[in-house]
């Protein structure tokens, strides 16, 4: 490839990165405020009852969220093929809004309920959507720092919920937890700029809006239309597409069948081995954690969750600008092997140290260097997240899966990762109010399992989504292979490559 036809600048694709990335801070905003909130007393004494209650009125408040965030994920793969990648992001920002306002405008349970399975749904929107629109817009060489943009705004959104409710937390009357969601109001009424968005070029060329993918791709590249890099482009996506049409409608069955049936599974494991590292437990109850560690204080409590995110944000943004430099399963390992390690010590001190800490049988740590130590390794564990399976189970899916098949692949591989931590944060907070550590050693017996798991994964580091379609299927169409093959001037084995 000549120095001419490869881009000299992403701004373009960047601009657009953001935009849609930003429907993820509202993703992250809500899991770092409601963990908050429930943490505070009038929103408990008016929605969560009585110590009995509690514990199991506070699980059903997070899993049903987190249900109808399945049901979310698994329609968004129809979605965003029918109404696109773009719509379906502005629908999410939408129906997070709704629920956002059922929050704010809610008097019992039943109402907040309701507020909390429309804000599930916009979060299986988004989480779909965006990272697949992110991989078909990113030239190869930025496209896992890309699809990162919707976990690191996702960790903004964290850090800034759990701030929020901090500062809210000192009022004294209902405000105190209707604030938090008058703001996401306002941020998801923000997003809806996302209408700006280009539509995906790939998405388009699917739809037979050719002229249409043409202008998009020299608007993403910054070239003229007829320029020959995007011109080479066109060609190359409209050949697998044209290719792919050939088999007839899209269905999910054939996920399942032929050399289809490998690549799915990696994406299901990427996707849903996320949710079964148990972040989901650990983050939306890390307030409750640190007070059973022993910072019985809410404020201070929020704040320690809080400076958690933090690091967590940190290790996001070193994820963003390196992961297209150090691979994807180098990262998916070390992240598994932290993240065992930490809720293995973790668990080993809750068993060795708690006591019970005053005279109605609250069960927490005495121990002040078991108490930090706690608190650090809980740190860790999400430092390890942000760092590894956070961002890259968006990226791995989204790559690994053809073109034909990557909305309704990515639908399952995220939509289940919202079911499997419906069991995760459920049984959190039993396990916190029965045997206080089982469910850390729980955590660590699931993380060494996607440990294991990551070395049958194949690298996809440096390759088109073009290329990696053919390391599944290199018997495609002659066509597009020599428009591949003529294009990155690379010989069969494919080395990676960071041309289009």
């Amino acid at each position: 490839m000549s120095v001419d036809s490869v881009p000299k600048t992403h701004k373009g694709i960047y601009l657009y990165g953001v935009l849609a990335a930003l429907g993820g801070s509202s993703v992250g905003y809500d899991t770092g405020a409601i963990s908050g909130i429930m943490t505070m007393d009038l929103f408990a004494e008016r929605f969560l009852g009585d110590e009995s209650q509690s514990p199991y009125r506070s699980g059903l408040l997070v899993a049903l969220m987190l249900l109808t965030a399945t049901l979310g994920g698994l329609l968004s793969g129809n979605l965003c093929d029918i109404i696109s990648r773009k719509y379906t992001i502005l629908l999410g920002t939408w129906v997070f809004a709704l629920g956002c306002l059922f929050e704010i405008i809610g008097t019992n349970f039943a109402m907040l309920l309701v507020g909390r399975l429309f804000v599930g749904f916009g979060q299986g929107f988004l989480t779909n959507a965006i990272p697949l629109y992110h991989a078909e817009i990113a030239h190869p060489a930025i496209r896992g720092r890309l699809i990162t943009l919707f976990s690191a705004t996702s960790s903004v959104g964290t850090v800034v919920g759990y701030f929020v409710t901090f500062g809210t937390n000192q009022l004294t009357n209902d405000w105190c937890w209707r604030a938090p969601f008058v703001i996401h109001l306002a941020l998801c009424m923000v997003i809806s700029f996302a209408y700006i968005l280009p539509f995906s070029p790939r998405w388009l060329i699917d739809k037979g809006r050719l002229e249409e993918a043409r202008q998009v791709l020299a608007e993403l590249y910054q070239r003229d239309i007829d320029h020959p890099l995007v011109t080479q482009e066109f060609n190359i996506v409209l050949s697998e597409i044209q290719h792919e049409k050939a088999f007839g409608n899209r269905t999910y069955a054939e996920l399942f069948r032929g050399t289809n049936l490998r690549r799915t599974l990696f994406a299901l494991f990427a996707g849903n081995g996320a949710a079964f590292t148990g972040t989901s437990g650990i983050s939306y109850y890390s307030p409750q954690i640190m007070q059973q560690a022993g910072l019985s204080a809410t404020g201070i409590s929020l704040v320690a969750s809080g400076a958690s995110n933090i690091v967590a944000l940190i290790s996001t943004m070193l994820t963003l600008a390196f992961i297209d430099k150090i691979g994807r399963k180098f990262v998916f390992a070390s992240g598994a092997f932290i993240m065992a390690s930490t809720m293995y010590i973790v668990g080993a001190l809750f068993q060795t140290y708690h006591a019970a800490l005053d005279a109605e049988g609250d069960i927490g740590l005495s121990n002040v260097n078991a108490r930090n130590c706690v608190i650090a390794f809980i740190f860790i564990f999400q430092l390890a997240y942000a760092f590894s399976w956070g961002p890259v189970a968006y990226i791995y899916p989204a790559e690994i899966l053809n073109q034909r098949t990557r909305a309704k692949g990515l639908a399952l591989a995220y939509g289940l990762n919202w079911a499997i931590s419906i069991f995760m944060t459920f049984v959190m907070p039993i396990f916190m109010a029965n045997t206080i550590y089982g469910g850390y050693y729980f955590f660590g017996a699931t993380c060494s399992l996607l440990f294991i798991g990551v070395f049958f994964m194949p690298e996809t580091k440096g390759y088109s989504l073009e290329q990696i379609d053919r390391m599944f299927n290199p018997k495609v169409d002659l066509d597009t292979t020599h428009s591949i093959e003529t294009t990155s001037k690379k010989s069969p084995n494919m080395s990676p490559s960071n041309e289009v």
